[in-house]
């Protein structure tokens, strides 16, 4: 629980800043922030003994529908979800607001089982012990802005691919973003208008793992109010339309102690000048990448993204300056890290942070070589080249995504069974709903064929 120094510096903060209400806010297993506003009066109450929400929570759907035979049911009672100090921001883009991520604990005042910031908390305590080292991470997400015209949804603009008329057109968006992101303490680095027309590309600076995780969720609550306030609509979504670029979300790993990348060694006999721990934590995330698909792509939309020649990976393998695998190495100039690049923002990213860490201590524990890097575009291979080279395709659909995370038991374990299992219901129920519904596309292609 939280000590009074915290608390008393946050409700020192409230009063400086003139904060009213603050919102205390969670992911659900697909991702969707849920929360309840508190007034000031109430906050050190709050932080002291929680907020009530009903375990049943964690297991709804995207489409706010609860799933069959829940762990957590009508009868199954409360967590709390308690405000961690660390993430007290005031909120520039509203008013007299401010937020608090939580971490959520039974009532008896234990760590609840189905937090996934918890258990991303736990495993970064884990790979700590082992790696001897601190992971830093940083999230760059892709996204498109969309206006509505004659009832459809369409790019906000029509500019070209790192052509500067999209941050022009933008500029108002774009600089709004960075100056609040800014001042809730998240630094930008760079931005840029991307493939597609009307998306972009605005890149955060890398930062110890939780907290470039916790930058991530506010990247995605942030990009949809302001396009929102704006009169667009800001969406993560991986494949919004058919015949356009898709969206990825691209995670960079690396390993520090102190000052020392743990992830480099000058004199790697592959020439990426990457250490052995590096090396078996990148086996260990391809050895688990089927299941992982199923975390960090994980609705229905995500797998129109990820098709051969795209530039997004179809297939499971890793490469250095490589934009067609599924683990890219960055360039021997630049600092030795390397990128997951088989996630999108639909996701929840503090189950993606934790899953990519348990796959890698997995791989680190058991010494799991990657292979030789693959310097062609995965997508040009045929089936007897890949197969030749070992390689195999990542899951084509996310019902079979799920059934590789049902059949992972090592991230079962990892995770939490029951994060592990109700996360495959919730995504299973989001699945079915897809599957079985007909649209009027659908409709009049057989009506008039048929």
């Amino acid at each position: 629980m939280l000590n009074e120094v915290a608390i008393k510096d946050v409700l020192k903060k409230i009063v400086e800043e003139g904060i009213d209400y603050i919102r205390i806010e969670f992911l659900d297993y697909s991702g969707i922030t849920r929360a309840r506003t508190i007034r000031k009066e109430h906050i050190e109450s709050a932080m002291k003994s929680g907020v009530n929400f009903s375990t049943a929570i964690m297991d709804f759907t995207m489409f706010d529908t609860y799933v069959p035979n829940p762990l957590y049911g009508s009868n199954d009672g409360d967590f709390f979800a308690m405000p961690d100090p660390a993430t007290f921001t005031v909120l520039p883009h509203r008013r007299n607001t401010a937020r608090m991520f939580c971490d959520l604990f039974d009532e008896n005042g234990n760590p609840w089982e189905g937090c996934p910031r918890g258990i991303l908390k736990k495993l970064l305590k884990e790979s700590e012990e082992l790696l001897g080292g601190k992971l830093f991470m940083v999230y760059e997400q892709e996204a498109y802005l969309l206006k509505e015209e004659n009832g459809n949804l369409v790019p906000a603009d029509n500019s070209a691919c790192f052509s500067t008329d999209g941050l022009d057109i933008q500029e108002d968006f774009v600089q709004d973003f960075i100056e609040t992101m800014g001042k809730m303490g998240i630094e930008t680095e760079q931005m840029s208008s991307e493939f597609g027309p009307g998306q972009v590309e605005i890149n955060l600076k890398y930062d110890e793992c939780l907290k470039a995780t916790d930058d991530q969720v506010v990247f995605k609550q942030l990009f949809k109010h302001l396009a929102r306030d704006k009169g667009m609509i800001g969406t993560l979504a991986p494949k919004p339309f058919s015949d356009l670029a898709g969206s990825g979300l691209h995670i960079h790993m690396s390993l520090f102690d102190e000052k020392t990348n743990l992830f480099k060694d000058p004199n790697d006999q592959r020439g990426l000048e990457l250490s052995e721990k590096a090396y078996h934590f990148m086996g260990g995330i391809l050895h688990h990448a089927k299941a992982l698909s199923a975390i960090g792509a994980p609705t229905m939309n995500s797998y129109k993204r990820m098709v051969p020649g795209s530039w997004a990976p179809a297939h499971v393998c890793y490469g250095t300056a490589n934009r067609s695998v599924l683990v890219r190495v960055l360039e021997p100039r630049r600092e030795r890290r390397f990128e997951y690049r088989g996630a999108d923002g639909t996701c929840n990213p503090y189950l993606l942070s934790a899953a990519l860490i348990a796959a890698g201590l997995h791989g680190v524990r058991r010494r799991m070589d990657p292979g030789e890097p693959l310097d062609v575009d995965a997508g040009t291979l045929n089936s007897k080249e890949l197969e030749a080279l070992g390689i195999e395709w990542i899951p084509r659909d996310l019902k079979e995504a799920l059934e590789c995370l049902s059949n992972d038991t090592i991230l079962a374990d990892s995770l939490g069974r029951p994060i592990w299992q109700e996360f495959i219901k919730v995504k299973t129920e989001e699945w079915n709903k897809h599957f079985y519904r007909i649209d009027e596309w659908e409709r009049k292609l057989y009506a008039n064929i048929f």
